[in-house]
């Protein structure tokens, strides 16, 4: 008889409400934070990412010289695939 019950209020107030398209099992209502929410979601982001920042300047992790710019590719030719084949079959 309880589960029965437990199966008829899962439906009524989660299942039901989320088919009809308004939510549903307490997400009802979340589009009106959800600017908020984003906002502090980034500031966190960013206070994580400056956190880890320092965290590896305060252990050494950090190169005390800026590293070379990394080796640019050759561009590819019209004809030629990435391992070099020619486009002649």
């Amino acid at each position: 008889m309880l589960l029965l019950a437990a199966i008829t209020v899962t439906y009524l107030f989660c299942i039901r409400p989320h088919l009809r398209g308004s939510g549903g099992c307490g997400m009802a209502g979340a589009s009106k934070s959800d600017a908020e929410m984003d906002r502090q979601v980034g500031e966190l982001r960013e206070e994580l990412r400056v956190l880890r920042a320092q965290d590896a300047l305060d252990s050494g992790r950090v190169p005390s010289r800026t590293p070379p710019p990394p080796p640019t590719a050759e561009p590819c030719r019209p004809g030629t695939s990435d391992w070099g084949a020619t486009g002649s079959s």
